[in-house]
């Protein structure tokens, strides 16, 4: 009861879209036995293969019955399950609360918890950061107990709120300063809009962390929150009179009529969001569109059974 005590609506929903298990795609290594398949070889219920036994090892795994038949030395072996280590950043830049209604902002929030409340289901550790284009407003330990997700809820319901988020961080934004804590093999969940200032090296700093996650062999998805209809479509009441469009990071104000740019817009962002599918795929990244428009159910759904196929 205390779970929805702390936050009876953001938790509610995230709860009732929990039809599937949030199950790793790739080789966990980990040290509590839990879901997920490790590279590593130890002691399980699922056997895996047998090996030529060696001089000198010990006895205890030999295939007593194996040997019995064939008078061959054969090692048991098995895989190991074990549980996983998730990392999730959040984007809560200027640009995450549009539209009006901060409808990106809001589904990154409800997925973020939707994640989460999976993970410590499945007693998997996590822990979150909350970044904005200047400093990292807000991050937690790594662990997997039930009061762990409690006050990470209550961190993103002020966020789901719209109230003024409380900060335990001062810590200037840097993708670097995210990957220190991030072992091989763990879990790495991005959750943004992916939209850069102009003139920063946040554009290729965010592809170089990537690249070097990939290196750790870690399982990286990109969960990229958008709202197809105005920011693809440019569905903004199109006619001939001129519009004022505001830069939400900068505030810059350009007057333009959208019917004059549109083909030319939606070429430019079609042709951005191919090449950052191209550049998640060239890494092994998981790549998922997250269309705001649409009923989050869909889309998280469609990604678990995706994700579980895999397992």
């Amino acid at each position: 009861m205390a779970l929805f005590y702390i936050c009876p609506l953001l938790l509610e929903e995230a709860i009732q879209i929990q039809s599937l298990h949030f199950l790793a795609q790739k080789a966990m290594e980990g040290y509590v036995t839990g879901i997920h398949r490790s590279p590593l070889r130890g002691h399980s219920v699922e056997f895996a293969e047998h090996r030529p036994y060696n001089e000198g090892e010990n006895i205890k795994n030999l295939d007593w019955k194996l040997l019995a038949k064939t008078e061959k030395k054969y090692i048991k072996e098995y895989v190991e399950e074990t549980n996983l280590k998730c990392h999730l950043f959040i984007d809560v830049s200027k640009s995450m609360y549009y539209p009006e209604n901060h409808a990106k902002l809001k589904f990154s929030v409800l997925a973020a918890s939707s994640l989460l409340y999976t993970m410590q289901k499945q007693r998997d550790a996590f822990r979150i950061s909350i970044y904005d284009d200047e400093i990292v407003r807000w991050e937690s330990e790594i662990r997997s107990t039930r009061s762990h997700l409690n006050v990470i809820i209550s961190q993103l319901e002020q966020y789901w709120s719209k109230n003024n988020p409380t900060t335990n961080s001062k810590q200037l934004f840097s993708y670097q300063h995210f990957i220190k804590g991030i072992k091989k093999r763990n879990v790495v969940v991005f959750i943004s809009d992916l939209l850069f200032p102009n003139g920063s090296d946040a554009y290729n700093e965010f592809w170089n962390t990537l690249s070097f996650l990939h290196y750790l062999k870690c399982e990286v998805v990109v969960l990229h929150v958008n709202d197809a209809q105005s920011e693809l479509e440019l569905n903004v009441n199109l006619g001939d009179q001129p519009l004022k469009f505001v830069d939400i990071e900068t505030n810059e104000v350009v007057k333009l009529t959208p019917e004059e740019i549109a083909s030319e817009y939606q070429n430019t962002e079609q042709g951005r969001r191919k090449k950052i599918r191209e550049k998640c795929l060239e890494l092994g990244i998981s790549f998922v569109d997250c269309n705001v428009s649409q009923p989050i159910e869909n889309v998280l759904n469609a990604f678990y059974t995706k994700r579980n196929s895999r397992s």
